[in-house]
This record gives C-alpha cells, structure tokens and sequence, in this order.
C-alpha cells in the first residue's frame, strides 16, 4: 500500500469509527453503550492473547475473565451506577499506579515474562479500566468527547509532525518509528485545544487556573506517549509489527488504543477530583 493510500485508509477509517463512537455516546443508554463495548473489549483481548502466543483456550479465559470483570455492574439492575463508579474509582485507581511506576520500568529495561500471571494482570489493567471510563462517563458526554478528542489529537500531531518533521528518535530501541519532533507537534496541538477550551468554555474547567491547566495539559501528553510505548514495547517482545489487522490503516485496534489504556483512568480520577 502506497503512503497516499494508507493514509487515506486511515482517515476513512478514523471518520467511521468517530462517527459511530460519537453517536454512540450520546444516544444510547448507559446499560447497552456498555453492553456493546464489551464486543471491542473482547477483540482487544484477542489482539493482546496473540501478542504473547497463547493458545485458544487460554486466550478465551482471558477475555472471559475481562468481560466477568467489566460484567459485575449488570448483577446489580437496582444500582448499576453506583457499582460502575465504585470498581472504576478502584481499577482506575490501580491502573494509574501501574501506569507510573510499573510500566516506565518495562520500557526501560524491556523486562518480559514468559509466565501467565503477570501478563494476565497486565492485561487486565490495560483494556478493563478503558471500559469502565468509557461507560462511566458517558452521563457526561461532552466531558467524555473533550477527553477522547485530547487523545485523538496527540495521536494526529504525533504522527503528521513525525512524518514531516522527526528526526531525533525518542527511544528507538522500543519504538523506532517514534521521534521527538512528534511528541512536541501532539503535545502543540493539545495545548491549543486545551486552550481554545479554556477560552470557549469556561465550566469545563471550573476552579482550574492556567498554571494548572498548563500542567494537566503536560502531563497528559506525557501520559498518551507512555501508552504508545507500552504498546510498541509489547510488540517489540513479541517480535510483530502491528497487534492486529482489523482496522485499515491502522493495524488492530489495541493499535489505535495504546493511549487511551493509559490516559483514560487519569482522567476518571482528575474528573472525579475536579467535578
């Protein structure tokens, strides 16, 4: 595929699945957006399974065991709210400790294990946080927007100003592709959106001054890049180029979810803390 054709593969792509994601969160009930994202969830599952080469019926255990995790709040018809919020407040809360002092320590020292446990606890606190957010939030759904188009923007910058620009790797031995030309065009483009929210909506960011809107904005980009290493050093141990091929243009879909796996449960926290 000629570079014109996979980069209009990948925006036909990106159109239709925004499109939808974003119809999704504003028209269907709680209950069923959830109901329907456990069918990703499991594909996710299926791309992180091959990953490490497990065999069929280890990889169905694993993605039978995310979905018991993220199926917990249907037991609960009378407060399914209330559980959602109280197993997303903790996942997101033990996800946000793997995220920073766990996995910089993988990257760095490219650390692996052929053992199940620990890969499928990793596992586990990549896709099933991402699934509680994503529900959890969908009340608010220009807040959920906000956040994914934040993502979608540090991607966007990431890969026109590498394309473009990159020269300097940022850690080629996990991400070859990656530069840090790329880092600083998505973390421009997100401190103009974070900016050109500030300015446009003021009750987005209530109680947020610009001194700590600056540093969120920072530290947000920072947290999109670790996810897109993460998954890079995934596929670097397991010695494969893309997590799958489902989507055209982009690869699998763990692929096009690298970031969101580590930025969404700060988010859940920070909304929590701020709101």
């Amino acid at each position: 595929m000629t570079n014109y054709s996979a980069l209009r593969a990948r925006i036909v792509t990106s159109a239709i699945l925004i499109s939808i994601l974003v119809l999704a969160i504003f028209n269907l009930p709680q209950w069923l957006w959830g109901l329907i994202l456990l069918v990703p969830l499991a594909m996710i599952g299926l791309e992180y399974s091959r990953l490490f080469r497990w065999s069929q019926r280890d990889s169905v255990i694993f993605i039978l065991l995310c979905s018991a995790i993220c199926g917990l709040p249907f037991f609960f018809i009378g407060q399914f709210e209330a559980v959602l919020n109280s197993v997303a407040t903790f996942m997101c809360w033990v996800a946000v400790l793997f995220w920073m002092f766990l996995v910089p320590v993988l990257i760095r020292y490219r650390l692996s294990s052929s053992h199940h446990v620990p890969n499928v606890l990793m596992g586990i606190l990549l896709i099933v946080p991402v699934w509680y957010v994503l529900v959890s939030l969908q009340p608010q759904p220009y807040g959920l927007i906000y956040v994914l188009v934040g993502i979608w923007l540090v991607d966007i910058g990431g890969y026109f100003f590498g394309k473009s620009l990159g020269k300097t790797k940022l850690l080629p031995s996990v991400s070859p592709g990656k530069t840090i030309e790329g880092v600083l065009g998505g973390l421009f483009l997100l401190i103009l959106y974070a900016l050109a929210l500030r300015l446009s909506y003021a009750d987005v960011f209530v109680g947020l001054n610009w001194g700590l809107l600056l540093v969120l904005t920072l530290f947000f980009a920072m947290i999109c890049v670790v996810g897109d290493l993460f998954e890079s050093y995934l596929k670097r141990v397991s010695g494969v180029k893309d997590s799958g091929g489902v989507l055209p243009g982009h690869g699998g879909i763990l692929d096009r979810v690298d970031s969101m796996t580590a930025l969404l449960p700060f988010s859940f926290l920070v909304s929590k803390l701020l709101y």
